[in-house]
C-alpha cells in the first residue's frame, strides 16, 4: 500500500512531520532564548512595533537564511555521518558570538535526543548518537535537516520551518519582554512570510563558500547579554 497523500497531492508523512518539527510544544528549549533581542530592546526601549519587525527580518535574511539555512540544505542532502558531523563542525566555526553557539548547540542536542523516537532511518539516527555522545557538536540546523529528510519533509520546507522558528522565537521573547502583544506578534510573523519564502530560496541556492551571517547589531547585542546581572533569556 502507497502512503497516505492529501487531496493536494502531499505526502501525508511529510505534512505530519513538518507540523511536527514546527510545533512550539517540541520540547527543545528553543524559548528559552532571545537571540540578543533581549539586551538589544534593553539598550533601545523605545524601540517600535516597526522597528522591531525590522530587526526579526534581518536576523531571517543576513543571519539565519544564509548560515542556518544552508547548513539545513547540506544536511537534508547529506547521505553519512561523517558528512553530517563535518558539517556540523563547519557551522559551529561560523557561529560567532557564544550566545549563538550556546543556543544552537544546546537545541540542536535537544532535538538529537528525540530522534530515535521519531524515526529509525539513518543517517539521521546514526548522526543523532553521534551527538548525544558528544562526537559532534550538534548544531541545531544540522540535526533539523537530517531529521526532516527522515521524516519525509522537502528541504524547502525544512528550511522554512527552521527559519520561522528563529522568527516565531524572537516574537515570542518580545511579547514575554512586553515589547509587542501576542496578537500583534501573529500579525508580524505573518507579514513575515515574504523574506521567509525568500530567505529560503537564497538558502536552498547558496554554496557553503558563500555562507555568510552578518547581522551585527544582534551579534553585539548577544555579546552584551552574557555580562547583564539579570536576565530572562539564555541568550
Amino acid at each position: 500500500m502507497g502512503r497516505s497523500r492529501t487531496d493536494t497531492g502531499v505526502p501525508t508523512d511529510g505534512l505530519l512531520g513538518a507540523l511536527q518539527l514546527s510545533d512550539s510544544a517540541l520540547p527543545i528549549g528553543r524559548f528559552a532564548h532571545s537571540y540578543g533581542l533581549e539586551s538589544l530592546l534593553a539598550g533601545r526601549p523605545a524601540t517600535d512595533e516597526a522597528e522591531l519587525a525590522e530587526v526579526v527580518e534581518t536576523a531571517v535574511r543576513e543571519s539565519a537564511g544564509p548560515l542556518d539555512g544552508v547548513a539545513v540544505a547540506h544536511a537534508h542532502q547529506a547521505g553519512s555521518v561523517a558528512e553530517l558531523c563535518e558539517l556540523d563542525g563547519w557551522l559551529t566555526a561560523r557561529k560567532l558570538s557564544p550566545g549563538a553557539r550556546a543556543a544552537s548547540v544546546s537545541c540542536g542536542q535537544s532535538l538529537a535526543a528525540l530522534v530515535p523516537r521519531l524515526t529509525d532511518r539513518a543517517p539521521a539516527t546514526a548522526y543523532a548518537g553521534a551527538v548525544v555522545a558528544g562526537e559532534s557538536d550538534g548544531n541545531l540546523a544540522v540535526v533539523h535537516g537530517t531529521l526532516a529528510a527522515a521524516l519525509d519533509i522537502g528541504a524547502t520546507e525544512a528550511i522554512l520551518i527552521e527559519l520561522r522558528g528563529v522568527a516565531s522565537g524572537m516574537l515570542s521573547a518580545a511579547v514575554r519582554l512586553g515589547a509587542l502583544s501576542a496578537l500583534r506578534a501573529q500579525a508580524l510573523q505573518r507579514g513575515l512570510s515574504p523574506a521567509l519564502e525568500e530567505a529560503a530560496g537564497e538558502a536552498l541556492r547558496l554554496p557553503r563558500e558563500e555562507a555568510r551571517s552578518t547581522a551585527l547589531e544582534l551579534e553585539l547585542a548577544s555579546l552584551r547579554h552574557r555580562r547583564r546581572e539579570t536576565r530572562l533569556f539564555i541568550s
